[in-house]
């Protein structure tokens, strides 16, 4: 069991490693275009994507407000304790 854990951690490291080196060898990453302004980048955010910033930023209040739901500790000592009371 333990050597399939390794083997399939570095199948993972590999995976990375293989995407990583695809990516960096793509055309985009050449010296010849120019890299676009923050304005640029704002206007797109903004502009063009204004749905998907909306709906990613209510997906992220969901996982905001379900983590603090996650936890809260509900046990009657600690609910008696920060009333002020005694647990008998």
């Amino acid at each position: 069991m333990k050597a399939l854990s390794i083997l399939s951690k570095l199948g993972v490291f590999a995976f990375i490693l293989i995407v990583l080196g695809e990516v960096m060898s793509h055309s985009m990453w050449d010296a010849s275009g120019s890299a676009p302004s923050t304005l640029d980048f704002a206007l797109s955010l903004y502009g063009e994507w204004a749905l998907a910033t909306v709906i990613l930023g209510l997906l992220l209040a969901m996982a905001m407000i379900g983590a603090s739901y996650l936890v809260r500790d509900e046990r009657l000592i600690n609910l008696l304790w920060d009333m002020g009371g005694d647990v008998e």
